[in-house]
């Protein structure tokens, strides 16, 4: 008889807080900023920002996140290089969502 042996589920929710830390101060400056103007590509990232702050916990794994991230690519105000680090870096203890 062999032992089958099962891997726990990987955690891929963080607090808000820890999404948004894993900003640096000047990317966040910046989504900030583009964020006031008065152009289709500021209400898209006021609409980004509303659902971050309206989320009880962040998944990493969302699609919908994804699509967000890049639209910040796509605006310049992040390099798809740092999407990846955004979304792929290891979760640490303090961040994973307990709720």
């Amino acid at each position: 008889m062999s032992i089958i042996k099962v891997e726990p589920p990987v955690n891929t929710r963080i607090t808000q807080l820890a999404f948004l830390d894993r900003f640096t101060d000047d990317e966040a400056v910046d989504i900030d900023l583009a964020s006031i103007e008065n152009t289709r590509e500021a209400a898209l990232l006021r609409r980004y920002l509303q659902k971050v702050n309206a989320a009880t916990y962040i998944d990493l794994t969302r699609s919908d996140l994804a699509e967000d991230l890049q639209k910040l690519v796509n605006f310049g105000i992040l390099a798809q290089e740092r999407v990846n680090v955004i979304l792929s870096a290891p979760i640490q203890e303090h961040e994973i969502f307990k709720g």
